[in-house]
């Protein structure tokens, strides 16, 4: 009996292997891993979700989110985020440790990158910014302040959102975050005193190699959103430029009507005065008319209209449409077809987005990064 025990045992587990195998976190990331593509592996897990345990679901979403915001499907992988932040359950085995406040920073941070200040609200909750983690607590008010900026129109709206970060700056339990702080302080105010204190106090920093040239911002859209006193004062000294450059049009005056002679007078009046009163009158509306100045026919807009859903390398997005124009420029002269269209966001302000059209290895995305070119693909 105990031979028909261990084949029976043996075939069960050699059955429910297949089964089971792959019920934990760690194992459906590494065959998800195995797929062709980015979206195929989060299909794959996404499919196998509702096979796992809570603590396994929760840590796949995690990495689902991760994926997601790596793709630039920041709305997509903040709610990923956000789901695994809901499920009530310890870290899996095999996978990152991660907290129920982290996910929901890493929902906010998300959020903030597709410009949904909204929807970042409201996963800044009272929790996070009186969490007893200093870190968190420290980059839950980095992002409020994020936040405030992302929905200002203008430079002149962005007064309270300084102000924030100046206290931020200044509080030395917020410390952890500073040059995070400081280069959004220069970033937005362009002011010298905050590029000084980065490169005094953290001249090995990414933000300082941002200020100094010797690195170039992340692809992040969210710093896109955020009004700078330097791009205000270019397009203000671009108007100025062109009202200077552009001629008044000449204003002709109407010529003094010349009093009529006496000889005139009484040659109309004697012939009834009907037919040269009227050719007088039409002359004096004539030279009482403004000149005619002809209408030279409107400039067509070099900005095409958005094209319907493909996936795209997006190089960039600008509020100044001539910047798009320059790197459409710099990435067709090595051989890109870039080009950009305009899109009218919720807070009424046009961005010009720069992209080029993703080929059909999907490879498009390493060629321009091997070009110099920061991208993330987009619909």
């Amino acid at each position: 009996m105990k031979w028909v025990k261990r084949i029976f045992c043996t075939v069960f587990l050699l059955i429910s292997l297949p089964i089971f195998g792959l019920s934990g976190a760690s194992d459906i990331k590494k065959e998800a891993l195995k797929k062709g593509s980015v979206q195929e592996t989060i299909s794959y897990i996404k499919s196998q979700l509702g096979k796992c345990s809570s603590s396994d679901k929760r840590a796949l979403l995690y990495y689902v989110g991760s994926l997601l915001e790596s793709c630039g499907e920041y709305q997509d992988a903040a709610k990923s985020y956000a789901d695994a932040a809901a499920i009530s359950a310890g870290n899996a085995e095999g996978m990152p440790s991660v907290s129920q406040e982290d996910l929901l920073l890493c929902a906010v941070r998300a959020s903030l990158s597709c410009g949904n200040w909204e929807t970042a609200d409201s996963y800044l909750t009272d929790s996070l910014k009186n969490s007893k983690n200093v870190k968190i607590k420290a980059t839950a008010e980095l992002y409020s302040a994020w936040s405030l900026l992302c929905r200002a129109k203008n430079v002149s709206a962005t007064g309270t959102a300084v102000s924030k970060l100046k206290a931020i700056r200044d509080n030395d339990a917020m410390k952890m975050v500073r040059p995070q702080v400081l280069f959004t302080l220069w970033f937005v105010t362009g002011e010298k005193q905050y590029s000084d204190a980065l490169k005094k106090d953290y001249p090995s920093s990414p933000e300082y190699a941002v200020v100094c040239g010797k690195s170039r911002l992340l692809g992040t859209p969210f710093w896109f959103f955020v009004p700078r006193a330097a791009e205000e004062k270019e397009a203000l000294a671009e108007q100025m430029e062109t009202r200077t450059m552009t001629p008044k049009p000449a204003v002709t005056k109407p010529a003094a009507a010349k009093p009529a002679s006496p000889s005139t007078k009484d040659e109309s009046t004697k012939s009834g005065g009907t037919k040269n009163t009227a050719q007088a009158s039409a002359k004096e509306s004539e030279m009482r008319a403004p000149a005619k100045t002809e209408s030279k026919p409107k400039t067509e807009t070099k900005t095409e209209t958005k094209p319907a859903k493909k996936v795209r390398q997006q190089l960039g997005l600008f509020r100044n449409q001539k910047n798009a124009e320059d790197l459409v420029k710099s990435a067709k002269a090595k051989g890109f077809k870039a080009y950009s269209y305009s899109e009218v966001r919720p807070s009424g302000t046009t961005y010009y987005i720069v992209v080029v059209d993703e080929n059909a290895e999907g490879t498009m995305g390493k060629q321009l990064r091997n070009a110099g070119f920061d991208c993330y693909p987009v619909e």
